[in-house]
C-alpha cells in the first residue's frame, strides 16, 4: 500500500513543527520533540522522533531503532500519569537522562512496524538494516549534529542497534546492545537445538497485534503473562500481587483488559501533522512474516523455511553473528550488556565480547531489561545499579572524547553480592574442577564406576512461570525459581556433601553424561543448584541439548566456550537402544558463590513443559551411566 501514497504526502523535516514532549515523567527544561517521515531509497517512509535539548549546537546523537513503537498516543487524563509513560515507553527514563546531559536522541519505528511503512520479511531484514544507514546520513546532515552517532536499545532494539554496524557508516562511533541476542538459533529460538516454543508463539502474537496497531490486544497478551507469573507467587507476597492472582484467563478476561487499555491509549503516535490518513496507510502496509509459524518448520540450524520470503531461507540469514566481519571492520566501540537471568542473552553478550576486539562486557544480577535484581540474597528486588550512568560514561568517551576508566569486563557474583572486574572472559583466575555422578544420587570428587540410574521422563514437568525464559517478555513479578525441592522428586538429582568452605562458580559449567536411550531422539535438561544448610534450594543456571545434535566438533561460526554443536541436519545422529553415547553441553554462564556447608546439586530432566516444545517421543527413558561428570569453573578464595 505504500506505493499508493505519493512521496509528496510524506512530512519532511522542513515542514515539521517542534513540540514539547509528552506530559509524564518530569521533562528536561527546554527539550523539544518533533516527529516526521524520512523517505528511504525505495520510497518507503520511516517514522522518526527527534528530541533536542535546549542547546542545539554540536550535538552527539543517540539512535534507538525499535519495532515496539517509537511513541504511544496516550489519552487524557492518563497522559499526566508517570506510570503510563513507564509502562508504555520503556526508553523514557534513559532518553530523559541523555537529554539532560545535552545529547540529541532519535527514536525510529523499524520498517513495517509502528507508524512506518513497509513490510517485514523477517526481523532485522536487509532493507530494515539499510534504512538505519540512511537515518544516520540524515542525522549527520542536520545543522545541530556534531557528526558523531551512537546507538543503543534493549532486546529487539539492542539487536537493531548492533545491526547498524553493518551499514558501514563512519559516523556510528559506539553501540551498546543491551539484553539482546547474538545467535538467533542458539540464543533464543532453539537453545540446545530445542524449540523455545512458548516464547516464539507469545512474541509473534504480541508483534502481530502491534503491527495491526492494536496496542490494547498486544498489552492484554503481555499482561496475561504477568498475571500468570503473579499467580505463582507464594502467599507471603504483598496484597497487591495476591490481587492480580485472582484475575481470570481466557477470551473474556482478554476482552476486558483490551477495553481498559483502549481507554488509556489509542496506539502508536502518528507523526506530526498527520490527521490519521498516513498512519492508516502505514498500518495497512504491515503484511509481515510470522516468526513462530516459521519456527515450527525448523528443527536444525540449516533447515529452510519454504514459506520464508527471503532468498536465503535459513534462520542464520538474519542473525547478527553472520555480520561479524562487518562489525569488526566498523571500528566502532561496543558495550555488551546483560544479566544472569536475562534468558540466554548473557551468553550472547559474552559471545559478542569474545568475537569483537576492543569492546566492553557488563553482566549484572538482572532479568531481561535489567529492572530487577534477581539475586535471592538481595535486600530489594528493584535494581539499584545506575545503568543509565554506565551508558553515559561509555558514550561520553566515544562521542565526546571524555575519559573513561573502566575495565574490559565487569560482572556481579551472586552470593558474594559484589561487583568484580577482569581483563578477559572467562576470568583468568577460574580453574576447572570436576565432580563425578555416583550411585545413590551423589556428586563425588573421585570417579565412580558404579552407576546406572534409569529415569522415566516426566513430560509435564516445567520450571514455573517466573523463569529466565518468561523474563524475555518482561515480568512485574520477581524472576525466580520456587518449588525446586518439590520438582526434584520428578527429576534425577545428584548432591555433593556439605562444602567445607565457600565455592565460587564463575564461567561456563559443562556436563558430560554417558547415557542410554530407548528412543532415537530425546531432550536432556540439566540444572545447577545450591542446597543451603536449611534445605532451601536455589536455582543457579541451566543448559539443555537435543540428543540427536550431540556431535561435537567441526568449524564453529564464532568463538565460544564449551562443546561446540553445529545443530546442522547433516551432523544429526539418532541413537540406537543398544549404544551408550556421550551427551556433553555447557550450561548458561554464571557467577555464583555457594556458601560453606551448602551442597552442589545437579538435577536432570527430559522436558520443560512450561517453555519448550514437547519431547519427540511420547514415552522416553534414559539411563545415566558411570563416567558422567559435572565440570565447574572455580575461582579460588
Amino acid at each position: 500500500m505504500a506505493k499508493g501514497v505519493t512521496r509528496g504526502m510524506a512530512i519532511s523535516s522542513d515542514r515539521a513543527t517542534w513540540q514539547s514532549p509528552p506530559v509524564g515523567r518530569p521533562r528536561v527544561p527546554g527539550t523539544e520533540r518533533r516527529s516526521l517521515y524520512l523517505p528511504m531509497r525505495d520510497g518507503v517512509r520511516i517514522a522518526v522522533d527527534v528530541y533536542l535539548p535546549a542547546s542545539r549546537q554540536h550535538l552527539a546523537t543517540i539512535v534507538r531503532p525499535t519495532r515496539y513503537f517509537r511513541g504511544v498516543a496516550i489519552k487524557e487524563p492518563f497522559r499526566r500519569l508517570d506510570a503510563m509513560e513507564w509502562l508504555l515507553d520503556h526508553a523514557a527514563e534513559t532518553r530523559h537522562r541523555f537529554l539532560a546531559e545535552g545529547y540529541a536522541w532519535v527514536d525510529v519505528c523499524a520498517r513495517g512496524s509502528g507508524a512506518s511503512f513497509g513490510k517485514r520479511p523477517c526481523p532485522w531484514s536487509p532493507d530494515e538494516v539499510a534504512d538505519y544507514g540512511e537515518v544516520i546520513d540524515w542525522i549527520v546532515a542536520q545543522p545541530w549534529s556534531n557528526g558523531r552517532v551512537g546507538a543503543t536499545g534493549v532486546s529487539y532494539d539492542g539487536t537493531a542497534a548492533e545491526m547498524m554496524l553493518a551499514t558501514g557508516r563512519e559516523a556510528l562511533r559506539a553501540v551498546a546492545p543491551r539484553f539482546s541476542l547474538f545467535d538467533i538459533y542458539a540464543d533464543v529460538a532453539f537453545p540446545g537445538g530445542i524449540h523455545l516454543a512458548w516464547f516464539t508463539k507469545a512474541w509473534s502474537g504480541f508483534n502481530r497485534a502491534l503491527d495491526d496497531n492494536r496496542l490494547d490486544r498486544a498489552f492484554a497478551l503481555k499482561l496475561q503473562t504477568q498475571f500468570r507469573a503473579l499467580r505463582s507467587l507464594p502467599d507471603r507476597w504483598p496484597r497487591w500481587a495476591r490481587g492480580f492472582r485472582e484475575l481470570g484467563e481466557g477470551p473474556a478476561a482478554d476482552a476486558a483488559l483490551e477495553r481498559i487499555l483502549r481507554a488509556v491509549a489509542s496506539g502508536v503516535r502518528p507523526v506530526d501533522g498527520d490527521d490519521g490518513g498516513l498512519l492508516r496507510a502505514a498500518v495497512g502496509d504491515h503484511d509481515n512474516y510470522d516468526v513462530h509459524d516459521g519456527a515450527t518448520r525448523v528443527v536444525h540450524r540449516d533447515d529452510e523455511d519454504s514459506q520464508s520470503p527471503l532468498d536465503e531461507k535459513v534462520i542464520d540469514a538474519f542473525s547478527p553473528h553472520r555480520y561479524l566481519d562487518a562489525f569488526r571492520s566498523s571500528g566502532a566501540a561496543i558495550l555488551s550488556y546483560s544479566g544472569w537471568l536475562d534468558g540466554a542473552y548473557q551468553h550472547s553478550a559474552i559471545k559478542r565480547f569474545r568475537n569483537i576486539e576492543g569492546g566492553r562486557l557488563v553482566i549484572g544480577p538482572w532479568d531481561h531489561g535489567g529492572t530487577q535484581n534477581v539475586s535471592p540474597f538481595a535486600p530489594a528486588r528493584k535494581t539499584a545499579f545506575d545503568q543509565d550512568g554506565e551508558l553515559l560514561r561509555f558514550f561520553d568517551h566515544h562521542l565526546r572524547d571524555r575519559p573513561e576508566d573502566a575495565p574490559p569486563v565487569r560482572y556481579f557474583t551472586v552470593g558474594h553480592e559484589r561487583w568484580k572486574s577482569a581483563s578477559t572472559w572467562p576470568p583468568p583466575v577460574a580453574r576447572v574442577r570436576s565432580w563425578h555422578l555416583g550411585r545413590g544420587g551423589r556428586l563425588l570428587e573421585a570417579p565412580s564406576s558404579d552407576l546406572a540410574d534409569t529415569y522415566l521422563v516426566d513430560r509435564d514437568l516445567g520450571t514455573g512461570r517466573r523463569s529466565r525464559w518468561d523474563a524475555l517478555l518482561g515480568l512485574l513479578a520477581p524472576v525466580g525459581y520456587s518449588g525446586r525441592s518439590e520438582r526434584a522428586r520428578r527429576m534425577l538429582v545428584y548432591r555433593s556433601g556439605p562444602l567445607p568452605t565457600s565455592l565460587e562458580v564463575t564461567g561456563h559449567p559443562v556436563v558430560r553424561l554417558r547415557m542410554r536411550f530407548d528412543v532415537p531422539d530425546a531432550f536432556v535438561f540439566a540444572y545447577l543448584e545450591e542446597e543451603r544448610p536449611d534445605g532451601t534450594v536455589h536455582y543457579v543456571t541451566e543448559g539443555e541439548l537435543r540428543v540427536s545434535a550431540r556431535a561435537v566438533g567441526g568449524d564453529a561460526p564464532y568463538v565460544t566456550e564449551g562443546p561446540h554443536h553445529s545443530f546442522r541436519r547433516g551432523d544429526a545422529r539418532p541413537v540406537s537402544s543398544e549404544e551408550t553415547v556421550e551427551v556433553a553441553f555447557d550450561l548458561l554462564p554464571t557467577s555464583w558463590c555457594l556458601g560453606p556447608k551448602s551442597r552442589l546439586r545437579l538435577a536432570l530432566a527430559g522436558a520443560d513443559a512450561d517453555h519448550f516444545v514437547a519431547p519427540p517421543h511420547a514415552t522416553t527413558r534414559f539411563t545415566v551411566m558411570a563416567g558422567s561428570t559435572l565440570e565447574l569453573p572455580i575461582v579460588a578464595e
